[in-house]
């Protein structure tokens, strides 16, 4: 049923959703409204007189982020002038309804770009399973990494750590310096750095097999190349 209603989704247009959100600001006041997703975009209703709606299509919107079935954010290509020029985020939480499996599938659709995915389901069956820990700067989280043949899967108890990315979107590369030690470097929003890829670094509970790692870079190569000759 679930894959029915994302096939219908994809081929014959966004059905029409309404969520009512919260529209989070760091520096002022949070504001309620409703966020309305259909086949030509998202927008944005704040609630109240007079209140202007904000509106993108989906070429509009550089990076999605799904950080919980309740909670997203998107990065649009608008400045900020006060912080320079910077592109402007909107982070909104969800207080009616949810931005489900199939809606999250329609939009990264239409977008036909990178998204980040944190709403993740253990896979039942995958090439490699690898016990790990997420290095950050401030200590990071444990969990699993699984490999299936499309994707890559980082499941955690940590809030909002886990993710999901699709070998044929997503993922750049992959690289190890030795069998405890890999690196995951992903299309993704990263305010960081002025560029927009991100590296994963996980350390490796367990052996990381040589067969495995190569036959994962020769497929990311093939993706890599495959993108590189489409129109």
């Amino acid at each position: 049923m679930k894959m029915l209603l994302f096939l219908l989704a994809t081929v014959i247009g966004l059905a029409d959703t309404s969520l009512d959100v919260v529209h989070k600001k760091r520096l002022w006041f949070d504001q309620q409204g409703t966020v309305r997703i259909d086949a030509s975009g998202i927008s944005f209703q704040p609630t109240g007189k007079d209140e202007k709606i904000r509106s993108w299509t989906y070429e509009d919107i550089q990076f999605f982020d799904r950080m919980r079935p309740t909670e997203f954010r998107l990065l649009t290509y608008e400045d900020v002038a006060w912080r320079l020029g910077q592109d402007r985020r909107y982070h909104f939480e969800i207080i009616s309804g949810e931005f489900s499996n199939e809606l999250f599938a329609a939009v990264a659709a239409r977008m036909e770009r990178p998204v980040t995915d944190r709403v993740v389901t253990r896979p039942r069956t995958a090439e490699q399973e690898l016990p790990v820990k997420h290095l950050t700067r401030f200590g990071g989280s444990e969990g699993t990494l699984f490999f299936t043949p499309e994707r890559i899967v980082y499941a955690t108890d940590a809030k909002k750590s886990s993710r999901q990315w699709l070998l044929d979107r997503d993922v750049q590369s992959v690289w190890s310096v030795d069998p405890y030690r890999l690196e995951i470097h992903v299309y993704e929003d990263n305010p960081g750095e002025f560029r927009r890829e991100r590296v994963y670094k996980f350390a490796l509970k367990r052996l990381l097999s040589d067969q495995f790692y190569r036959r994962l870079k020769l497929k990311l190569y093939r993706l890599e190349r495959t993108r590189d000759v489409m129109p």
